[in-house]
């Protein structure tokens, strides 16, 4: 049940109108789905590299101090509330495919993702979430989080490149969709901020 509701999860975070989705459809109709997917399988690489790299730091940082999984949670729900913060205050900007560098491909994808702290940041947020950090086979299941993020990625990005490539480009521009996105993202960084939140005090309370 968790991972379904991570993967229903990471969909909707995916559909966020944000940099990495104005890149992949001004890449789609600029230059055609093979281009932009080079350019979604290299993000999805970057998440797998985040992953492996998560998954080493918690389990070091759990293995060394015990209350590793709190300070975990309270700093992953911290930057959920910023990122629902930062949503809703950006909520009226409109996506400007002018702002987009063209001709991007999978190593630039790569590059991009791996070299963006904000990321890893965001999984740290996210996944505690979902794996159950405090049970045995954390790893395990962060890493199948991981896989399943990048997945998404690919298969989301992946639409949006194949809908662009279609002539559907302008559909993703419109204000209305960004509206709806925007609040619902809202909405789902506040609510597993809330709940990372109260999960911690449930377990401090046993």
């Amino acid at each position: 049940m968790e991972y379904l509701t991570f993967t229903l999860t990471a969909t909707l975070l995916a559909l966020t109108p944000g940099p990495d989705v104005l890149l992949v459809i001004a890449t789609a109709a600029k230059s055609g789905f093979k281009s932009a997917f080079k350019l979604v399988l290299g993000f999805a690489t970057g998440c797998v590299f985040h992953t492996l790299l998560m998954v080493a730091g918690v389990t070091v940082l759990i293995a060394k101090t015990g209350w590793a999984i709190q300070v975990i949670t309270v700093l992953g729900a911290c930057y959920l509330m910023y990122l629902a913060y930062q949503t809703w205050r950006h909520r009226s900007d409109q996506l400007k495919v002018d702002e987009v560098v063209a001709e991007p491909d999978f190593m630039r994808g790569v590059i991009m993702n791996i070299s963006n702290p904000k990321v890893l940041l965001f999984f740290l947020a996210l996944f505690p979430q979902f794996a159950n950090l405090s049970e045995p086979g954390a790893e395990s299941r962060l890493l199948v989080l991981g896989l399943i993020f990048a997945l998404v990625t690919v298969v989301v990005f992946g639409a949006l490149a194949w809908l662009t490539a279609k002539s559907l480009s302008a559909f993703f521009y419109r204000p209305k969709f960004k509206w709806w996105m925007d609040r619902f993202c809202v909405l789902i960084f506040a609510g597993l901020s809330v709940l990372m939140l109260s999960s911690l005090f449930f377990i401090s309370g046993q």
